[in-house]
């Protein structure tokens, strides 16, 4: 029986032409039972409607692996006691947790150079947070993350999270020596206070900083992955860039250890990698693939931009990495994380706030002019909001007044040492908006109704009803009580002093991140079967881990996955595979 691979464009169409849907019947595994086509009605066009039967026995084209090369056409072998596939943060952590702790590993990439993005990083228990006068540990911290776990659904594994909760102290204090032995400070971003204590968020995310650059929490990162490049380097360790794994060897016909890795280096020769202890994907996630995001994140699968899959991105919005790891470890057998679908990483920090974590305190309308939420949330939260409104638009009116409602206003990289980029006056916000305004990043008008529709001409909105809603809210201000959402007294922000400003945005790929899980993962990063069952000598560490969050990712513990995902659990990992 002949197999018809099946992709994003067929699954978004919603019905599959009828000829393929019984050449799609055979799956990598097996077959799957099928409906007859008596009992089930074709459409005018000839194409049959899609079921849960046939859905179930689909073979995605990234299901199906690729022909395995002759021994005779691999050009190199290279054994080491681990071999190591990627140049992220998390894959760097890795491998030098293992040469650190006596062992020895080679890591390759398909990448060009060393890669991470953003900087924030969180743990808990750690000599930064003590030495800043922080009582924040596993368990002062307890109540804090059992809400968290609750907020995720548990629909996560919350082994994961207890495991790092209590393992990331020590962690963080390696990378701490190591940073600071390279002459960098790891410092805290800044706790945020709701007044109502729904979001209040813990200075938990630990920055790097140093001379080269002005914000730790946008350009820490970097500084972190060159000095782990250079310590791997220093303690024996291998990493070879251009080179791009194919496919994993599972010995036995697919049922035994997994014992290698085929890749092709920068010449297009194969490359054959053998782990006599283990090997370790950190491949990251798997948002630049469209098929993969269609199957396992399709809410956001349009969100997908052009440029994703570049192996040497950054900080970029659109997706990031194409998912290699996630493929090879399903064509050995691993199983798909328990969790759908998979979370979406989604960042809003379009609109002024006093706080980098916080939304908006104003007015937020949606293009039918109306509110939509309870301004007083995070901007995050706000940015799913935003998700489920007409167009995905949203809107923004304040007045000349606004910049000085807060005595100061914190951003992005603001830190407990008040290193680089530090909170700005009232005053200075004022004058961003008016530079805003010149940038054509904000609208201003001497009145509400010119604010309005200069936002129409950008972005549709209605401007009378959007009028009408502004004249209610500044009602329920002078009343003193939020008559349609109750939002707290203190974020009762009156839109009434000319001249006024207004912002208009569209949630799309320019706030979509990536998207995090992915392969069945044990708490000891070991991937597993659909059985649960560990496969002997394959692990995964980074964004790529399953079941490490459960719908999306809400940045309510900020640098969770970095923290979590990216240091605690493989600095653990390397540290058993260097002991093993």
């Amino acid at each position: 029986m002949s197999m018809a691979a099946y992709d994003r464009r067929s699954f978004l169409k919603g019905a599959l032409v009828a000829g393929a849907a019984t050449a799609t019947g055979a799956m990598l595994g097996g077959c799957a039972p099928q409906q007859t086509s008596s009992t089930v009605s074709e459409s005018a066009n000839g194409a049959q409607p899609m079921t849960a039967t046939e859905y179930e026995s689909l073979t995605w084209s990234f299901e199906v692996p690729p022909e395995h090369v002759d021994e005779s056409q691999i050009k190199e072998t290279i054994t080491d006691d681990v071999i190591v596939i990627g140049s992220g943060v998390s894959g760097l952590v890795a491998a030098a947790s293992i040469v650190g702790h006596g062992g020895h590993c080679t890591l390759f990439s398909a990448g060009t150079k060393a890669v991470s993005r953003g900087g924030s990083n969180h743990a808990v228990g750690t000599k930064t947070q003590a030495r800043l006068g922080l009582d924040y540990t596993p368990e002062t911290s307890a109540a804090y993350f059992n809400n968290e776990i609750a907020r995720q659904g548990y629909r996560m594994d919350s082994r994961k999270w207890w495991k790092w909760i209590n393992g990331s102290g020590e962690a963080m204090d390696w990378v701490t020596d190591i940073m600071d032995k390279a002459g960098y400070t790891t410092t805290l971003e800044l706790p945020y206070h709701d007044p109502n204590g729904t979001f209040s968020i813990p200075s938990g995310a630990h920055n790097f900083y140093g001379p080269e650059i002005e914000n730790s929490a946008n350009d820490g990162e970097p500084l972190l992955t060159a000095t782990l490049e250079r310590y791997i380097l220093d303690n024996g360790g291998s990493i070879t860039y251009n080179t791009k794994a194919e496919y994993l060897v599972r010995e036995h016909e697919n049922t035994g250890r997994v014992s290698a890795v085929v890749a092709t280096n920068v010449d297009g020769d194969y490359v054959k990698y053998v782990g006599t202890k283990a090997v370790v994907m950190a491949t990251g996630d798997f948002s630049g693939d469209p098929d993969m995001m269609a199957k396992y994140c399709n809410a956001f699968a349009d969100y997908v931009a052009e440029s994703a899959g570049d192996y040497d991105a950054e900080f970029q919005f659109g997706g990031l990495m194409p998912g290699d790891g996630q493929k090879m470890g399903l064509w050995v057998g691993a199983a798909w994380q328990n969790t759908t679908p998979s979370a979406p990483m989604i960042g809003w920090y379009g609109f002024p706030a006093p706080c980098s974590d916080q939304n908006h305190p104003g007015i937020l309308l949606n293009v039918e002019g109306q509110r939509f939420v309870n301004e007083d949330t995070t901007s995050v939260y706000a940015g799913y909001a935003i998700s489920g409104q007409t167009e995905k638009k949203v809107f923004a009116v304040w007045d000349s007044e606004f910049a000085y409602r807060f005595d100061t206003w914190e951003g992005l990289g603001n830190n407990m040492d008040g290193l680089g980029v530090t909170p700005v006056t009232a005053e200075e916000k004022a004058a961003e908006f008016e530079a805003g305004v010149k940038e054509k990043t904000y609208v201003k008008g001497d009145t509400v109704e010119e604010v309005l529709k200069a936002l129409s001409e950008q972005g549709g909105i209605d401007v009378d009803a959007a009028k009408a809603a502004i004249d209610r809210y500044n009602n329920d201000v002078a009343a003193g009580l939020d008559s349609e959402y109750h939002k707290s007294k203190d974020y009762l922000i009156p839109i009434e002093k000319g001249p006024f400003y207004g912002q208009y945005n569209q949630l799309g790929p320019a706030q979509f991140l990536c998207v995090l899980g992915g392969l069945r993962t044990s708490p000891d990063c070991e991937v597993c079967d659909e059985d649960n069952k560990p496969i002997e000598g394959l692990y995964n560490v980074g964004s790529m881990m399953g079941d490490t969050f459960g719908t999306f990712y809400n940045f309510r513990v900020p640098g969770q996955n970095l923290g979590m995902t990216c240091i605690t659990f493989p600095y653990l990992l390397g540290k058993e595979l260097a002991e093993k």
